[in-house]
């Protein structure tokens, strides 16, 4: 593992947002590093988009004003000034840099950060490292960010912006196979690392007595469970489909539900279709371990055909059996571990057979499969594509461990 380095990381979600590769990440490289997490700026639009709730951009817009924050031992975040909307435009994007530039090199005096690691999550902020003067940039990229539907993002605009994102970078490290292929173009020095998932507390609940949440040992017959953000990717239609034919089935989808999500009212009015909310990470393997079937129930298009989703080895590492969407990540993983459903129909079947042949013996295998797929192994992919480029330049010893007053946990 990569060690006494200051590490800035610059992520485009917040580090108590749903927990995802840059807070897995960064979390573990803090053992033997400093982390500066900058969270997801906010802009006056990020009060009516629906992406995040209004309660939670006000509490950006305060932290911004209050400065940086403990968050987990060596681990500080900070929020960064509220920025101009319409980001992807290219003069408004170039004045947001600017302007987190200003705030960053503030914030990494006062921490005391020197010769960083800079290491990117945000496709749509090129320009930011020269804020971190930094031995090393990184850029991570983990979605294809210009095909996201929303209604205020320039497509276009935003490839162009990752495209100065993997120039500007040392190195880029992508968690899926397209996303490789698609950004070679931008910069030679690119590698395949896939997510990764907290093996040891979904194997050890799988294997242990822990019990149903309250809310799980309520639901009747099979279940039938999702967990993730319900947002624009889940296949509502689909869902609607199989909870319709098996009525007898409960379907637990346990996550936040963002406001860019397909309409769910059809969802809804089904009585055997539970919303169950965001839970507290260290829960998450306990409603995983209840489920007889895992889904990773996405509509196919050019964001999801780039992506990796988190909870295949999550899924995987509890023993369960997982059916999946045909995104084009997935179609390698297909075979005994995981089933992929072509059409609504297909889909419903492989649900059907997932519970009619599941048994101990391939729990074992799934689990095993997945044993290797943990995120301190991802931390050590990386760290050996970046320790070769780190040789010979500048380090600044982090100083002892530094403890949040007060916990802070993912979801």
């Amino acid at each position: 593992m990569i060690e006494g380095r200051d590490i800035v990381c610059v992520s485009f979600v917040t580090w108590d947002d749903h927990w995802g590769t840059s807070q897995q990440l960064m979390s573990r490289l803090a053992k033997s590093n400093r982390v500066f997490f900058v969270d997801q700026p906010i802009s006056p639009l990020s009060f009516v988009t629906g992406v995040r709730k209004r309660s939670a951009v006000w509490q950006q817009f305060k932290r911004w004003l209050s400065g940086p924050r403990v968050v987990a031992p060596n681990v500080w975040a900070g929020a960064p000034p509220p920025v101009i909307p319409f980001r992807t435009n290219t003069i408004i994007n170039r004045m947001n840099a600017a302007l987190i530039r200003r705030w960053m090199r503030t914030s990494l005096k006062k921490l005391g950060f020197t010769d960083t690691v800079y290491w990117n999550f945000e496709p749509g902020l090129p320009g930011l490292a020269a804020g971190a003067k930094p031995a090393l940039a990184v850029f991570h990229c983990v979605d294809d960010f210009s095909a996201i539907p929303y209604w205020w993002h320039n497509s276009g605009n935003q490839m162009g912006l990752e495209e100065a994102c993997c120039k500007e970078s040392d190195v880029v490290v992508c968690t899926g196979r397209n996303l490789v292929e698609s950004r070679r173009k931008f910069n030679a020095n690119i590698h395949f690392v896939p997510e990764g998932a907290d093996v040891q507390a979904f194997a050890a609940a799988a294997a242990g007595e822990v019990p149903p949440p309250a809310s799980m040992a309520a639901l009747p017959g099979r279940i039938i469970g999702y967990v993730g953000v319900i947002d624009f990717r889940l296949d509502v239609p689909l869902i609607e489909f199989m909870a319709s034919k098996h009525p007898e089935w409960s379907f637990a989808l346990v996550g936040p539900v963002k406001g860019d999500t397909m309409d769910l009212a059809g969802l809804r009015a089904l009585s055997n279709v539970h919303f169950l909310g965001r839970q507290q990470l260290d829960d998450v393997p306990a409603f995983v371990k209840a489920m007889d079937v895992t889904l990773i129930p996405y509509v196919l298009n050019d964001y999801t055909h780039h992506i990796f989703p988190l909870k295949l080895y999550e899924y995987m590492a509890a023993g369960k059996p997982i059916v999946s969407s045909a995104m084009s990540e997935m179609l390698h993983y297909e075979g005994d571990e995981m089933a992929i459903g072509r059409t609504p129909e297909d889909f419903l079947a492989k649900v059907e057979a997932a519970i009619a042949e599941d048994s101990p013996e391939r729990q074992a295998a799934r689990i095993a499969k997945a044993s290797t797929e943990s995120w301190d192994a991802r931390v050590e992919e990386v760290s050996e594509i970046l320790e070769p480029l780190l040789r010979g330049r500048a380090v600044h010893r982090a100083p002892a461990v530094v403890s949040p007053t007060s916990s802070a946990a993912g979801g």
